[in-house]
């Protein structure tokens, strides 16, 4: 006598388990090219374009590396912008202002 070929016992649950897990990529896929994200920009200025002579400042000690802690230029520009975060005020110190902080 001739046993059964296909054990169904084993072959359901795994069948279940791989429509389960085609249901949820499936479902990712949907939610991923129908999210509400708005659209990129087009045209993204990037920090080093800034007409900021701040922004040119620190740009500049961020290549120098290890060398930017002995440069007295690049302590101004940190101390400012420092100033500027904790402050809560974008805007420059006038020159008046700036040259009577005194270095560290």
């Amino acid at each position: 006598m001739r046993g059964r070929v296909i054990n169904w016992g084993c072959v359901l649950p795994v069948l279940g388990y791989l429509a389960v897990a085609g249901a949820i990529v499936a479902g990712a896929i949907y939610l991923d090219r129908h999210s509400t994200r708005p659209p990129q920009p087009a045209n993204i200025k990037l920090g080093t374009e800034s007409s900021d002579e701040l922004s040119r400042d620190l740009a500049r000690c961020q290549t120098m590396g290890s060398r930017a802690q002995d440069d007295q230029d690049c302590a101004m520009a940190w101390r400012e912008n420092r100033r500027r975060f904790f402050a809560g005020d974008p805007k420059p110190v006038s020159s008046t202002n700036s040259e009577r902080i005194s270095h560290p």
